[in-house]
């Protein structure tokens, strides 16, 4: 009977130790950034259908870096395919080039499916930003991304309608862990009355 009790507990102490170890994430969860910019003043909810965007997004812009065409001076890399002023792929308020598979990615092609021209009129902003230093780190990770991001689509509005004060936030990891790429969409609301 000790000889049980003592291997059932030795059995516990395991378990216990590798539920312990699991817990720890490789990664942060967009729900963590987004609470982390909400306190930072950035506005965001995490979205389910906005982190499909983000990873449709990103794995677009790895297969134009991946490009047997993409070589010489002008190369495109993670470093600079998403950057403010002189993005070589989205850069604020616009696409640049060729890009069809990234708008439709991000639901922005003004010809495609319903999923293709989803956010079309709607404000898009990202941030494409380097995380390896803060992978376990919400509020490290969501002060890169306050630093990096910017508007690449601006929405469209008029004398009755709005940007929606809250944007709904995805986000997708390249598979080293180095990089994030995080998608904020604002919709278009009608004006309250005031």
């Amino acid at each position: 009977m000790k000889m049980a009790k003592k291997f059932l507990a030795v059995a516990l102490a395991g378990v216990l130790a590798l539920s312990v170890l699991t817990g720890c994430g490789a990664s942060v969860k967009s729900k963590d950034v987004a609470k982390a910019l909400t306190k930072m003043g950035v506005k965001v909810e995490q979205s389910k259908d906005v982190d499909k965007t983000a990873k449709s997004t990103l794995t677009a812009i790895e297969a134009i870096i991946n490009s047997e065409t993409n070589t010489g001076d002008d190369k495109i890399t993670l470093e600079n395919a998403v950057v403010k002023a002189d993005g070589k792929v989205i850069k604020e308020n616009n696409f640049v080039g060729s890009v069809d598979n990234v708008k439709k990615a991000l639901g922005v092609f003004a010809t495609g499916s319903d999923a293709e021209k989803a956010n079309v009129g709607k404000q898009i902003r990202v941030a494409l930003v380097k995380t390896e230093d803060a992978t376990k780190d919400a509020s490290l990770q969501a002060a890169f991304v306050k630093d990096g991001l910017f508007q690449a689509q601006a929405a469209t509005t008029d004398a009755t309608h709005e940007v929606a004060e809250t944007g709904k936030l995805g986000t997708a990891t390249t598979k080293d862990g180095k990089y994030m790429l995080v998608v904020i969409v604002n919709d278009v609301v009608e004006k309250a009355n005031t």
